[in-house]
């Protein structure tokens, strides 16, 4: 039986700060159901919030009574409309928007959902690599790949839960980084321990993916070809 194919992006925290590196790269990818993994809060704060800026001018905006009645309003509208497991990650999100181990365990039960025939591509961009990595652990991928892994914040000293799990990974993974990437360059494959499934793949761009043309072209086609290799 021809098994279905998907690929799932799990993007960073705000998934607006790389629209462009979805619809410049990631929508030509051809011949593969293409979707999106979003937490409650991007996808409700997307859809909801603007409709409240059009319809609200904004000096009654600004008026602190009425900002702290809207934000009752929109509390309680997110308590009845959201499942239990959505709004525990609004909740959280509110203090923490990039809770990982949440984002790991709503991945991991939409990676549940899907039919067990289908070969599932996560592409991970920054923190989403990491919960793309640690949900493999969790549930059964065909590939992951990892754009602009973070291995370091800049200026924190090293937290072990962003890199030492690679190690682990058994899944084929590519991960393209940048070279003037500051969460990790080109030091990373002398300072971190990767499965022998890994590939890695740098491009001269930075943590952000700002892109020339031909960037773009050769991260996809690094893409592409990562997918298609059967030996992957």
């Amino acid at each position: 039986m021809k098994k279905n194919k998907i690929i799932l992006l799990i993007g960073r925290e705000h998934l607006e700060k790389d629209s462009y590196l979805y619809t410049a790269i990631l929508s030509e990818i051809k011949g593969i159901q293409f979707d999106v993994f979003n937490d409650s809060y991007s996808y409700f704060r997307r859809r909801v919030y603007p409709y409240i800026v059009k319809v609200i001018p904004r000096f009654i905006r600004k008026q602190p009574i009425i900002r702290s009645l809207y934000l009752q309003i929109e509390e309680q509208f997110y308590s009845i409309i959201l499942n239990p497991m959505d709004y525990k990650m609004h909740v959280a999100f509110q203090k923490n928007p990039n809770d990982i181990p949440l984002r790991i365990e709503k991945l991991a039960k939409r990676l549940s959902k899907i039919p067990s025939n289908t070969e599932i591509t996560l592409i991970g961009r920054s923190a989403g690599a990491i919960v793309a990595t640690m949900a493999s652990f969790k549930h059964p991928v065909h590939k992951i790949i990892a754009l602009g892994y973070p291995f370091k914040r800049p200026d924190f000293d090293e937290e072990a839960y962003r890199h030492e799990h690679l190690l682990h990974v058994n899944t084929p993974m590519l991960i393209i980084q940048g070279l003037q990437d500051v969460y990790g360059g080109k030091e990373i494959e002398k300072k971190y321990l990767f499965n022998s499934n890994t590939t890695i793949v740098f491009e001269d761009i930075n943590h952000d993916f700002e892109l020339t043309e031909e960037n773009r072209i050769q991260i996809l086609r690094n893409i592409e070809n990562f997918i298609a290799d059967p030996k992957n």
